[in-house]
């Protein structure tokens, strides 16, 4: 019985949650905020950032990719950034070097993300290998039954 509550079994909140919902609330209230009031959004922004190092808490990649490093400003497609694709592989040559690029419409600050994972490019590569090779050799194998067919 050493280690449960009396009480039903109820666990209480982990040390840091009041941390998290802090993190929480300031990215939510600076993401609502830009069309009405930078400024603000700005400040908000910072805070987190400025929260998060302080309580040693890591961001998410998704978070960390909606707030601009040079002006601290939420990054929302089409209201404070603009988005493209950029390929600069031999004239867009290799379809695995696609990179959104993020421009700040503030400070003109860019971000980079590549559009495709290296996992994921790896796995690719390795199914077309496999089907290509299996390709050539039913080819073969057709090739071999049509000379056998036609008596050469």
């Amino acid at each position: 019985m050493k280690g449960k509550s009396a009480g039903g079994g109820a666990k209480p909140p982990p040390p840091q949650q009041a941390i998290f919902s802090r993190l929480s609330f300031l990215h939510q209230a600076s993401s609502i905020l830009p069309p009405s009031s930078i400024g603000l959004s700005r400040y908000y922004t910072s805070h987190l950032l400025s929260v998060s190092k302080k309580s040693v808490q890591r961001l998410s990649p998704a978070v960390k990719h909606t707030i601009c490093k040079r002006c601290s400003s939420i990054l929302l497609p089409g209201i404070t950034s603009t988005t493209r694709v950029e390929n600069k592989s031999r004239g867009g040559r290799k379809r695995w070097a696609d990179v959104v690029v993020v421009t700040c419409g503030f400070c003109g600050g860019t971000k980079r993300f590549p559009t495709v994972n290296k996992e994921e490019m790896k796995e690719k590569k390795t199914k077309e290998k496999d089907t290509e090779g299996t390709e050539v050799l039913k080819d073969e194998e057709e090739g071999y039954k049509d000379a056998d067919m036609t008596g050469a």
